[in-house]
């Protein structure tokens, strides 16, 4: 028999078993893990808009040795807590039952699946939102007021901030809800609600005197931050969310599952505030960033595990029960297929991370050691693996001016991939000259040499 233990279990064995494969054949670093590996060594830009939470699970695999398996480890643990995060919201809401299957829904849906053990800070920030989110809903929907368990919500939502700074507008617009849908619960018991409140507004204070520091604003860092993801036009994501092939963006057997989510609340159920909670919660985050941001699919993350949770409940309710023996083969084929999908997922991130990598092996072996400086459109990357500082190249008015005496400082100038650089430009602006390193083309790298004729 199926029982929800079973579930859940295999839920997670199915989720470790892709995390396991993404950590032993992962790519090198991307650009968002580069950052957090570089500001986690030391010696890198503030960047004060990344996410300091992320930064000290960085530390924990340069700690282990710096290399790209290791850095990625914490950030596997930390990706099973989606499953338990999932789990503990349908569980709360509706039943144990819910939450286990919504749970295995959800260890199906790639774009959260082949992100397991990235070191970024997406899929462990979703996870603390939805545990601060099933505090939330248990303790609010009690009769008889919430116990003093709601303070667990306080430290949930300040990790899930401190991983993703991203995370602050579902936070706002989940305590928001719960105060417009429990209002009678909160006057009848409002000691523990305050404590919760209280708890999370001091979790908060170090990044208040960070903001404080950095850019002399209470939240000038969150303000910063809201101004890193790019957008064509305000609700260019919103567009995106709602146009993009469902099945590619959201999973195969996710997008049917949120879509029965979102009709399930025209018809909830008996006890109609949980679901009225977590679709006003969904729909809000998908608001906001929509509006906000270009999308992606990890920017939505918690309102996709809220829409499946929401999908499970509903579907029963809306399918034959002769349809229900479909539910395991389904979820067995959305695993299988993300399990078959990792190789070659991570063999295509491996070849469009190619060039970053041969043009910092060649800069390694050709500094042999010393001081460096790379210049080039992408600079993280080439940071991690140089070990040199940096100058992002916006504009051939940024170059910096070339020394014109020997120095112990090697200047790199790197081309590679969607972050093409012409020498001839470079050298017009910023006369010099150059000899360039043996690199598998297309990634081509130039080594600006001392020279006696000043730059303009």
């Amino acid at each position: 028999m199926l029982t929800e233990r079973r579930i859940l279990l295999a839920a997670t064995l199915a989720w470790l078993a892709v995390a396991v494969l993404n950590v032993a054949l992962g790519p090198p670093l991307g650009h968002d893990e580069a950052a957090f590996a570089v500001s986690a060594r030391g010696g890198g830009p503030p960047w004060v808009y990344r996410s300091a939470g992320v930064t000290e699970v960085a530390r924990i695999g340069v700690m282990l040795g710096g290399a790209d398996w290791q850095l990625r480890l914490a950030s596997m643990v930390l990706g099973l807590g989606m499953i338990a995060g999932v789990y503990a919201v349908g569980r709360a809401a509706f039943s144990a039952r819910t939450g286990a299957w919504a749970a295995a829904v959800i260890a199906g849906a790639h774009p959260m699946a082949l992100r397991s053990s990235e070191l970024i800070g997406d899929l462990p920030a979703t996870a603390c939102v939805l545990l601060g989110i099933s505090v939330l809903v248990g303790e609010l929907s009690r009769e008889d007021g919430a116990r003093w368990r709601l303070v667990a919500a306080g430290p949930l939502f300040a990790a899930a901030f401190y991983l993703r700074y991203g995370s602050a507008p579902v936070i706002a617009i989940a305590g928001g809800v719960a105060l417009v849908l429990w209002w009678r619960s909160i006057l009848r018991r409002p000691l523990p609600v305050i404590a919760a409140l209280a708890v999370f507004i001091v979790l908060l204070l170090p990044h208040v005197v960070q903001s404080l520091h950095a850019t002399g604003k209470l939240f000038g860092i969150l303000e910063v931050s809201s101004r890193m993801p790019r957008r064509a036009y305000a609700g260019e994501g919103l567009v995106t969310y709602l146009t993009s092939n469902p099945f590619r963006f959201y999973g195969a057997l996710v997008a049917p599952v949120m879509v029965a989510g979102l009709v399930g609340l025209v018809r909830p159920p008996a006890s109609w505030r949980p679901s009225l909670f977590l679709g006003a919660v969904a729909v809000g985050q998908i608001l906001a960033i929509g509006v906000q941001s270009h999308a992606q699919p990890r920017y939505i993350f918690v309102a996709t595990a809220l829409l499946i949770v929401l999908g499970v409940e509903a579907l029963p309710r809306f399918v034959p029960p002769s349809a229900h023996r479909l539910a395991l083969p389904l979820v067995v084929l959305a695993w299988i297929g993300v399990v078959v999908t990792v190789p070659f997922y991570t063999r295509f991130l491996r070849d469009a991370r190619a060039g970053v990598v041969a043009a910092s092996s060649a800069i390694r072996t050709d500094r042999a050691g010393a001081p460096c400086l790379v210049v080039a459109k992408v600079v993280t990357q080439l940071m991690w693996y140089t070990r040199c500082r940096e100058q992002r190249l916006t504009s051939l008015e940024a170059l910096p001016p070339w020394p014109d005496v020997p120095g112990d400082e090697r200047i790199y100038v790197v081309s590679v991939p969607r972050a093409a650089i012409t020498i001839e430009g470079v050298v017009e602006r910023r006369p010099a000259p150059v000899r360039e390193l043996s690199v598998p083309r297309p990634a081509r790298v130039w080594q600006v040499l001392p020279s006696t004729v000043p730059g303009p």
